[in-house]
């Protein structure tokens, strides 16, 4: 059990190194706490993107979107579906959230 213990002690320290100290208590110096990676969007709402850079999302409805409609698309935005107007080719907005498991 000694062992067991020891060996996760080694594991974490790894990252309980590299954890910022984030607030400080009473009777210890600081607490850290690991920061999270935020890695930003592959493209920003208002962009105007190259034609023929990104592939446009086929088959709406079976990823449990709404179908197109309106002149505008859905385009596969490295692991992200955006609606993208079609002749402007502007991002009008970021909807993987609103796809199904199947996305």
């Amino acid at each position: 059990m000694r062992l067991l213990t020891a060996l996760l002690v080694l594991c974490l320290m790894p990252a309980a190194a590299s954890a910022q100290c984030r607030m400080s208590m009473s009777g210890s110096n600081c607490v850290a706490v690991p920061q999270a990676r935020m890695t930003p969007p592959p493209v920003e709402i208002g962009q105007i993107l190259e034609r023929g850079e990104y592939s446009i999302l086929m088959n709406s409805r079976y990823y449990g979107l709404p179908a197109v409609s309106d002149g505008w698309v859905y385009m596969q935005i490295e692991k992200d579906i955006y609606r993208v107007d079609w002749v402007t080719h502007e991002v009008l907005e970021r909807v993987t959230d609103q796809a199904n498991r199947r996305w």
